[in-house]
């Protein structure tokens, strides 16, 4: 049976509407998956972006970090070399006092004249015997407790700060240096020697 004109009609406008639709469709599905991958581009983007600024900002704490350690480790490096340097001195600022009590005692006298007697002893008499100017007191205590003994001169030396005695034997042309003054220092090389490496390998 022949279809009729306006059969004929309906039956176009139901294949063009289908055809629209499954266009419609074709586009829709186009634009949801074009859709879901900008976003998914997107949140990799933001992603990258918010990854990269933390990054960015723990190296910035990182530097400004270190910068301060590496401060306060010269501080603390400098307080403790000071620390170092000090330790001598105090030391041996309580070794001074202990010394002057000494000199200002009755054994002082003693302890010198047992000093000669030692480098006479050992020298010989052909000597010159160097002292403190305060110690002219007991200095001619000494003289007279060991003369005659030969050819013992004894000489004033500006100096012997501190206290003790220098003796020059002349027939063997060399000084004995046995002033207080001298042993501090000595002393105060060694004990550097011995704290320095402490201090300084931190």
């Amino acid at each position: 049976m022949a279809l009729t004109d306006e059969e004929k009609l309906q039956n176009l406008a139901n294949e063009a509407i289908n055809d629209a639709k499954k266009v419609s469709g074709e586009i829709q599905e186009k634009t949801k998956h074009e859709f879901e991958e900008k976003v998914d581009d997107g949140e990799k983007k933001l992603l990258a972006d918010v990854y990269n600024y933390i990054q960015n900002e723990i190296d910035k704490i990182r530097k400004q970090k270190s910068l301060e350690i590496s401060q306060v480790n010269i501080k603390t490096q400098h307080e403790y070399f000071k620390y170092g340097d000090a330790i001598p001195e105090r030391v041996f600022e309580n070794v001074r006092q202990r010394i002057k009590n000494f000199i200002e005692s009755k054994d002082y006298e003693t302890y010198l004249l047992e000093s000669c007697k030692n480098v006479i002893e050992k020298s010989g008499t052909e000597l010159d015997i160097f002292y403190m100017p305060k110690d002219e007191k007991v200095i001619d205590n000494i003289r007279n407790r060991i003369q005659p003994a030969g050819n013992i001169n004894f000489k004033k030396d500006e100096n012997i700060n501190i206290g003790g005695l220098k003796f020059f034997s002349r027939n063997k042309n060399i000084l004995i240096n046995d002033a207080f003054d001298e042993k501090i220092e000595r002393a105060k090389e060694l004990l550097s020697s011995l704290i320095g490496p402490k201090f300084t390998a931190i």
